[in-house]
């Protein structure tokens, strides 16, 4: 990936960004419109997407970077839940906070960001992968980290029914049993197409609900910027280097791994501490500022990728 087909990606990021803010603020967009396009988003054209991703040519060394991706994104929740837990429980904030200071250090955007800059930045391999990695963020934040936000309220099941969750599994399955015929293939691809504009402009459509006279003002939300786009993924960086020299990992799945774990907090964590008001003001603060970071950090994971791997 040259830096240039980088700075494209960004460009068109920002493009879509002032769209949604811009048709926000002119009340072309109000809040029943960005729900409903949120619910677009994930209930149809996300599926299509990733299911279009599962059309690429099978190989031994894909099914190999699968597993890999799964496992390694698998080792990171598991580790980062407790060590952030520890880490945290003993301080003097509010509990809310201290909930969603979790969940937002561990979970970032995979669904909106994530899949949208892979398929920017490797097409759809890097989409097919993204997707593997995004069906274990589901698994975790829809069970331990929905726990954590509902402090208990929520149901399990809701992993079960969720679309990206199931459409995910579908696309694996497909990856390794068939290739669809190429009519319906290119007209999967027409809607999934729209995932990476569609979920700018939503994100632009957020970015007019914040706070901003707090924004740069709470400490904690420092914190929260830091562990999500710098601590995190350069420790995910140092672990893959030293588990290279003893297993042998595609430069795909390195690549994966620490971009999908440097992207900024999640917006489902905002929308779960919205929905079981659990410091929902803090959280959606925090989740614009990481999103802000990302800008800056993000390019620069990017890069010292492609000098270690």
């Amino acid at each position: 990936m040259s830096i240039t087909l980088l700075i494209k990606v960004f460009i068109q990021m920002a493009v879509c960004i002032v769209v949604g803010f811009s048709l926000r603020k002119s009340r072309v967009i109000d809040e029943r419109t960005h729900n409903a396009l949120s619910d677009v988003l994930l209930r149809a054209v996300l599926p299509f997407t990733i299911i279009a991703s599962s059309q690429y040519e099978y190989s031994a060394n894909i099914a190999r970077s699968i597993v890999a991706v799964a496992l390694g994104a698998t080792a990171y929740y598991v580790i980062m839940l407790f060590v952030i837990w520890i880490f945290i429980r003993n301080s003097k904030w509010d509990d809310n906070i201290k909930r969603v200071f979790i969940t937002m250090s561990v979970f970032g955007n995979t669904n909106f960001v994530g899949i949208s800059i892979m398929s920017g930045l490797m097409g759809s391999q890097g989409l097919l992968l993204a997707a593997v990695y995004n069906l274990v963020f589901n698994l975790f934040f829809y069970t331990m980290g929905a726990h954590l936000l509902s402090k208990g309220k929520n149901s399990f099941y809701d992993i079960l029914i969720n679309p990206v969750s199931l459409v995910s599994v579908l696309s694996i399955i497909l990856f390794f049993i068939r290739r669809l015929p190429v009519f319906i293939t290119d007209t999967i691809s027409i809607v999934g197409n729209m995932t990476f504009p569609l979920s700018m402009i939503i994100l632009g459509s957020m970015l007019t609900t914040v706070e901003w006279k707090k924004l740069f003002t709470d400490y904690k939300s420092y914190i929260v910027a830091a562990s999500r786009l710098v601590v995190l993924p350069l420790l995910m960086m140092l672990a893959l280097v030293v588990a290279r020299n003893f297993v042998e990992i595609s430069g795909h799945t390195l690549f994966t791994l620490v971009i999908m774990t440097a992207l900024p907090a999640g917006t489902m964590n905002a929308i779960f501490a919205e929905k079981y008001n659990c410091a929902p003001k803090f959280c959606a603060r925090t989740v614009t500022l990481t999103l802000f970071f990302m800008v800056v950090t993000l390019p620069l994971i990017i890069s010292m990728c492609y000098k270690f791997f």
